[in-house]
């Protein structure tokens, strides 16, 4: 049976890891409730308030000057959700803390066969499979025997590979 993180667990997972943090991001929309009012003034053509990532900004700093890595790969749908355009609007945030982040479009994910579910892959060791519903992220199996791990490993590298850089990509439109 699977572990579910959820809760302090889960923070936890994504804030002590050793070495590496590596996310597959494919949904085109997350509902996840801290950030609706910040959503809503972007949709609205407002400045949205982004107090709700302060928080995860300020880990990746501190892990990154600890010698930490992140990386991410973020799919992109043709034509952008609305969601899509929010988040990209503050990508640039992200990677100013130190996280590596490419994007790779849906039709170039699923030609290479790549999950339509995200996950977390945390030093190499821990696949964290994330599940959502309605109301946003709810929790993520821990997969842990050595051979699942070698799968999202696969995942990650190959996607890795073929996604592109996202100052690279954007410039490029």
């Amino acid at each position: 049976m699977l572990e579910h993180l959820i809760g302090d667990a889960w923070s936890d997972a994504l804030r002590d890891f050793q070495h590496s943090a590596w996310r597959w991001e494919a949904q085109g929309v997350y509902r996840e409730p801290e950030e609706q009012e910040a959503l809503r003034q972007f949709l609205a053509g407002d400045e949205p308030d982004l107090s709700f990532m302060r928080g995860w900004w300020a880990t990746v700093e501190t892990n990154v000057k600890a010698g930490k890595r992140y990386g991410r790969i973020r799919v992109l749908t043709e034509p952008l959700t609305d969601y899509l355009r929010f988040e990209l609007s503050f990508t640039q945030h992200n990677i100013d803390a130190g996280e590596d982040i490419r994007v790779m479009t849906l039709d170039r994910a699923r030609e290479l066969d790549l999950p339509e579910q995200d996950f977390w892959l945390l030093d190499d060791e821990l696949a964290a499979v994330m599940h959502f519903d309605e109301n946003g992220f709810r929790y993520a199996d821990a997969v842990t025997s050595p051979q699942d791990v070698e799968r999202f490993r696969e995942i990650r590298d190959r996607a890795w590979k073929d996604a592109v850089p996202f100052r690279e990509y954007f410039a490029s439109r």
